[in-house]
Protein backbone atom coordinates (compact mmCIF):
# COMPACT_ATOMS: atom_id res chain seq x y z
CA UNK A 1 0.00 0.00 0.00
CA UNK A 2 1.03 3.58 -0.63
CA UNK A 3 0.18 6.04 1.32
CA UNK A 4 0.04 10.06 1.45
CA UNK A 5 -1.71 13.05 2.80
CA UNK A 6 -4.52 15.94 1.29
CA UNK A 7 -2.61 19.06 1.48
CA UNK A 8 -3.79 22.80 2.67
CA UNK A 9 -4.94 23.13 -0.67
CA UNK A 10 -7.24 19.91 -0.44
CA UNK A 11 -4.76 17.85 -3.02
CA UNK A 12 -4.12 14.21 -2.49
CA UNK A 13 -0.89 13.96 -2.63
CA UNK A 14 2.07 11.20 -2.50
CA UNK A 15 6.03 11.30 -2.00
CA UNK A 16 7.10 9.20 -4.58
CA UNK A 17 10.95 8.19 -5.85
CA UNK A 18 12.34 9.17 -9.10
CA UNK A 19 15.27 7.42 -10.67
CA UNK A 20 16.50 8.24 -14.00
CA UNK A 21 19.43 5.68 -15.84
CA UNK A 22 22.37 6.96 -14.42
CA UNK A 23 21.10 5.72 -11.00
CA UNK A 24 20.58 9.21 -9.53
CA UNK A 25 17.81 9.66 -8.04
CA UNK A 26 15.14 12.26 -6.29
CA UNK A 27 11.91 12.62 -3.96
CA UNK A 28 9.73 14.69 -5.41
CA UNK A 29 5.75 15.31 -3.97
CA UNK A 30 3.02 14.42 -6.69
CA UNK A 31 -0.48 15.80 -6.69
CA UNK A 32 -2.92 12.91 -7.62
CA UNK A 33 -4.65 14.15 -10.85
CA UNK A 34 -7.34 11.60 -12.07
CA UNK A 35 -7.96 14.33 -15.25
CA UNK A 36 -4.39 13.06 -16.24
CA UNK A 37 -4.06 9.79 -18.28
CA UNK A 38 0.04 10.18 -18.18
CA UNK A 39 2.45 8.16 -15.68
CA UNK A 40 4.13 11.09 -14.35
CA UNK A 41 4.81 14.80 -15.21
CA UNK A 42 7.75 16.50 -13.98
CA UNK A 43 9.27 20.25 -14.52
CA UNK A 44 12.26 20.69 -16.58
CA UNK A 45 14.43 21.21 -13.67
CA UNK A 46 13.86 17.75 -12.08
CA UNK A 47 13.84 16.01 -15.12
CA UNK A 48 17.45 18.05 -16.20
CA UNK A 49 18.83 16.67 -12.50
CA UNK A 50 17.92 13.11 -13.08
CA UNK A 51 19.85 13.34 -16.45
CA UNK A 52 16.38 11.37 -17.60
CA UNK A 53 16.89 10.15 -21.27
CA UNK A 54 14.67 11.57 -24.06
CA UNK A 55 12.06 9.68 -25.58
CA UNK A 56 9.79 11.38 -27.90
CA UNK A 57 7.76 14.92 -28.23
CA UNK A 58 4.00 14.25 -28.01
CA UNK A 59 1.14 16.18 -28.38
CA UNK A 60 -1.02 16.60 -25.03
CA UNK A 61 -4.10 18.23 -24.26
CA UNK A 62 -4.35 19.97 -21.54
CA UNK A 63 -7.14 20.53 -18.71
CA UNK A 64 -7.67 24.61 -21.10
CA UNK A 65 -8.78 22.79 -24.33
CA UNK A 66 -5.09 23.78 -25.63
CA UNK A 67 -3.38 20.94 -27.34
CA UNK A 68 0.40 21.22 -26.83
CA UNK A 69 3.62 19.08 -27.51
CA UNK A 70 5.05 17.35 -24.43
CA UNK A 71 8.48 15.66 -24.26
CA UNK A 72 8.68 12.30 -23.15
CA UNK A 73 11.83 10.69 -21.06
CA UNK A 74 12.29 7.41 -19.67
CA UNK A 75 12.64 6.67 -15.88
CA UNK A 76 11.32 4.78 -12.91
CA UNK A 77 9.72 5.36 -10.02
CA UNK A 78 9.63 3.59 -6.90
CA UNK A 79 5.60 2.06 -6.81
CA UNK A 80 4.57 0.34 -3.75
CA UNK A 81 8.24 -1.29 -2.97
CA UNK A 82 8.72 -1.78 -6.24
CA UNK A 83 10.77 -0.07 -8.93
CA UNK A 84 8.95 0.37 -12.42
CA UNK A 85 10.11 1.43 -15.41
CA UNK A 86 7.58 4.96 -16.86
CA UNK A 87 7.05 7.56 -19.04
CA UNK A 88 7.86 11.21 -17.59
CA UNK A 89 6.02 13.76 -19.76
CA UNK A 90 7.72 16.97 -19.34
CA UNK A 91 5.46 20.01 -18.13
CA UNK A 92 5.87 23.61 -16.41
CA UNK A 93 4.45 22.95 -13.16
CA UNK A 94 4.26 20.65 -10.08
CA UNK A 95 4.39 16.98 -10.29
CA UNK A 96 1.88 14.96 -11.47
CA UNK A 97 0.33 11.43 -11.24
CA UNK A 98 -1.82 10.58 -13.82
CA UNK A 99 -4.27 7.09 -14.18
CA UNK A 100 -1.58 5.03 -16.18
CA UNK A 101 0.25 4.61 -11.98
CA UNK A 102 -2.84 4.55 -10.73
CA UNK A 103 -4.05 1.38 -13.10
CA UNK A 104 -5.16 -1.84 -10.95
CA UNK A 105 -5.03 0.22 -8.00
CA UNK A 106 -7.78 1.59 -6.14
CA UNK A 107 -7.53 4.94 -4.57
CA UNK A 108 -8.72 6.10 -1.34
CA UNK A 109 -9.06 9.68 -0.62
CA UNK A 110 -10.69 11.50 3.26
CA UNK A 111 -10.81 15.27 1.86
CA UNK A 112 -9.69 17.19 4.26
CA UNK A 113 -6.01 18.62 5.25
CA UNK A 114 -4.83 15.88 6.63
CA UNK A 115 -6.64 13.28 5.79
CA UNK A 116 -5.35 9.90 4.49
CA UNK A 117 -4.76 9.16 0.77
CA UNK A 118 -4.05 5.20 0.10
CA UNK A 119 -3.51 3.70 -3.14
CA UNK A 120 -4.14 -0.24 -3.07
CA UNK A 121 -3.31 -2.57 -5.50
CA UNK A 122 -6.19 -4.59 -6.57
CA UNK A 123 -6.43 -8.37 -6.17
Amino acid sequence: MIRGAVNARHEAVLDLRIRGSSGIEVAVTAVIDTGSTASLTLPHATVAALGLTYRATNPALLANGVLHSCDMYDAEVEWDGVWLAILVTEVDSDPLLGTRLLAGHELYVEFNPGGVVEVRALP
